[in-house]
């Protein structure tokens, strides 16, 4: 008894339910689709049209607005539907006009509202053709039901004077929501008991590939008052249903890359469809095989390494490798990767599973035959290695990229050997080249290249090439950088790199000064020291520096701070990295021939008698910066002759000569010594004839008594420390 009760109540509150509370409407135009809700009313349809047709001829429904064509669904209190049309010309100045063809209206329906039934209105519901003419001020329209709750409209606005917009309202009659239309392309207003249902799928792998099943799972599809009963599926999106299933989930394998556009099409028990259209990349079979090659060049008779690497993003069986070398070519296995390897004819098979985003390496030497063999082919001659890479499941096969050509040659280039080169390890012993080395330069070799740099000593194997300071930067930036020498070098940001040069002569304020001996017959006076500073903004590697001196100058270097030195092109090379801000210094002492032949003494009897230019400048490897200018000091003044002061501040009383180790202070028994070639008018040796006096006496006076050196400016004040001297 409880059991029918209950049913009967069930019965009872499903025959309580409205009417209006199920169906499903919706507005359309061109690739605009809105699911709407009809406005529902407490008055009927006339009522809230409100139109009066004395002395108005208007509507009075609060929904019109000013210069605008109003279109809604209205549902009453009894629950039936109905078309509200109203155009509003109050804001416009001329009136206006407007034909509509409404196609699709049910047989029930009449014109519950005529606005201005006149001459100028018109209402045909046999040909769907409705006009309507208003004067300023004034609205037009009309009420069309009822509608029932199976329909489709086709609203086509063949003209509209006066209107400048289409507004379609949905939802809260007090507040609705406004689509905003277009007053040219036909408008469809769907009205139907029954929701359509909701299309939606996802796939995985997320990322697939060609030749690998993909997943379609289109659980989350659903219908919103019944159920889906059929899938029609469009894999590639070509416009032909690929496959028809009741299950929400299915595969399919694509079988070439691209992108595509899937459409699932879900029909409910209705018989109602709704489709979604996806977005799906199928990438390539992802099997790639990269060679890479130990050298660029190689040398008859000798071998080099060559190195597979294959990459699978999929699971893979049945994958081989085959490798075609030139004729003759001899080839031992290195390392083969899990693969079997078939020497003879260089192919490798692998016995196990290639699996996802996993990479196998295969590496062999090849040995070049020797020269005779290839005496009658003339060099230098390109050869290349070809080979494919395969699997079985899936079915693929694609060529080995990377790395495939080298160039037998007598010689190597002078970067090729340095990367494979072997320096020699005991005295005795010679460099040698191994081709089988990568194509990075170690440490090592540059450090050796340096050395072969600076002795001017030829590379091994590079037909007597030696290496000059161009190619020594280019070494070394290769090797700071940990670039292979068949790899361009990386981008480095530009630098302001600057070199000064700093010259401290030997005797300050008097230059080099010639034909003066010590008392074991030494020459001094005939050498100075030379200090350079290389700093940057921005790092650099493989700073040169080259200075130009006079020839027979001798240089000694006394401070490298990095910098290798080559004596006979008196260059210095830094082969590291100077970082930005860094200051690295040179230091080295010329010494000028003590018997180089000057010019004579000028007729002003000033002393200096000859003056000699040091050029320099600098570069970088990389960034490549090229002639860099040494600012800084660049005169070196040559004289046999002495300044006075500076022979005075010289003077070895007690030996009665000069000794040109004494400091720049005058002492008083050099003052006394002075006054007496003033007294006497006599010449100043070693001065080219130079005598002291009135003003030079004083000034060596003061000198004196303000303990200045006499290089330096005389103050302006007696200092303290001198005072009462």
């Amino acid at each position: 008894m409880r059991r029918k009760i209950s049913l009967w109540l069930l019965a009872i509150l499903a025959l309580s339910v409205p009417l209006w509370a199920q169906g499903y409407f919706e507005v359309s135009q061109g690739p605009l689709v809105e699911r709407v809700e009809p406005l529902a009313g407490t008055q009927d349809a006339a009522s809230f049209y409100a139109y009066v047709q004395f002395p108005d001829f208007s509507s009075n429904c609060p929904l019109a607005e000013e210069e605008a064509t109003v279109i809604f669904l209205y549902r009453d209190t009894a629950g039936q539907y109905y078309l509200f049309v109203i155009h509003d010309a109050r804001g416009s100045a001329t009136g206006g006009s407007a034909e509509l063809y409404i196609q699709g209206i049910p047989p029930t329906a009449a014109v519950v509202v005529a606005d201005d039934p006149d001459s100028t209105d018109t209402y045909d519901l046999n040909t769907g053709r409705f006009t309507w003419a208003w004067n300023p001020g004034y609205t037009d329209g009309m009420v069309l039901g009822p509608l029932g709750t199976d329909f489709e409209l086709v609203v086509d606005p063949v003209t509209l004077t006066g209107i400048d917009r289409v507004v379609f309202l949905s939802g809260d009659i007090t507040a609705p929501k406004r689509i905003e239309l277009n007053t040219v392309d036909p408008i469809k207003i769907l009205g139907s008991p029954n929701e359509p249902p909701v299309a939606s799928f996802t796939v995985s792998p997320a990322e697939p590939r060609v030749k690998q099943e993909v997943t379609f799972d289109a659980s989350a599809s659903h219908d919103p008052d019944g159920r889906i009963t059929e899938y029609r599926w469009d894999f590639d999106g070509d416009g032909v249903v690929d496959l028809v299933t009741t299950e929400a989930v299915t595969t399919y394998t694509y079988g070439e890359s691209g992108l595509y556009e899937p459409v699932l099409t879900v029909v409910d028990d209705k018989g109602v469809a709704s489709s979604y259209t996806g977005s799906l990349y199928i990438s390539p079979i992802s099997l790639v095989a990269t060679r890479s090659i130990s050298t660029m060049t190689v040398l008859p008779g000798y071998t080099f390494r060559v190195t597979v690497r294959i990459h699978a993003d999929q699971d893979m069986a049945g994958v081989g490798l085959d490798e075609d070398l030139p004729v003759g070519w001899e080839v031992t296995p290195v390392e083969n990767g899990g693969a079997i390897f078939k020497r003879a004819t260089t192919q490798s098979v692998f016995m196990d599973m290639l699996r996802a985003g996993t990479d196998r390496v295969i590496t062999y030497d090849v040995k070049v035959p020797e020269a005779d063999v290839l005496k009658a082919i003339r060099l230098p001659q390109r050869f290349c290695i070809q080979g494919t890479v395969q699997a079985q499941v899936p079915a693929v096969e694609v060529p080995v990229g990377g790395e495939s050509c080298v160039i037998v040659n007598d010689c190597l280039p002078v970067l090729e050997a340095i990367a494979h080169l072997i320096p020699a390890q005991a005295p005795g012993e010679t460099d040698k080249i191994d081709l089988r080395l990568p194509e990075t330069i170690t440490d090592q070799q540059l450090q050796r290249a340096a050395e072969l740099w600076a002795m001017d000593q030829p590379v091994v194997d590079t037909c007597g090439e030696t290496i000059d300071q161009a190619t020594l930067k280019l070494i070394a930036a290769h090797a700071v950088s940990c670039t292979p020498v068949d790899k361009p070098l990386p981008d480095m940001p530009a630098a302001n790199v600057t070199v000064t040069r700093t010259i401290l002569a030997p005797i300050p304020c008097q230059g080099v000064v010639l034909g003066f001996y010590d008392s074991a017959g030494k020459p001094i006076g005939n050498t100075f020291t030379v200090k350079i500073e290389v700093t940057a903004d921005a790092d650099v590697i493989g700073v040169g520096i080259d200075e130009d001196l006079p020839t027979g100058w001798k240089v000694t270097p006394l401070q490298n701070d990095g910098f290798v030195y080559k004596p006979s092109q008196i260059q210095w090379t830094y082969l590291g990295r100077l970082r930005a801000g860094e200051t690295k210094t040179v230091i080295y002492e010329v010494e000028v021939p003590p018997t180089l032949p000057i010019e004579p003494p000028p007729p002003d009897g000033c002393g200096i008698y000859d003056v000699e230019r040091i050029v320099g400048v600098a570069d970088t490897g990389l960034p490549c910066i090229e002639d860099i200018a040494i600012g800084g000091d660049d005169r070196v003044e040559l004289t046999k002759c002495l300044n006075v002061l500076v022979a005075i501040s010289r003077w070895d009383v007690e030996r009665d000569t000069v000794d040109l180790s004494l400091s720049d202070l005058i002492t008083l028994p050099q003052v006394q010594r002075a006054i007496a070639f003033w007294l006497e008018e006599s010449e100043v040796p070693y001065t080219c004839g130079s005598k002291i006096d009135y003003e030079t006496l004083k000034e060596i006076i003061a000198l004196w008594l303000t303990d200045t050196p006499i290089c330096e400016a005389l103050p302006s004040v007696i200092p303290e420390e001198c005072q009462g001297r």
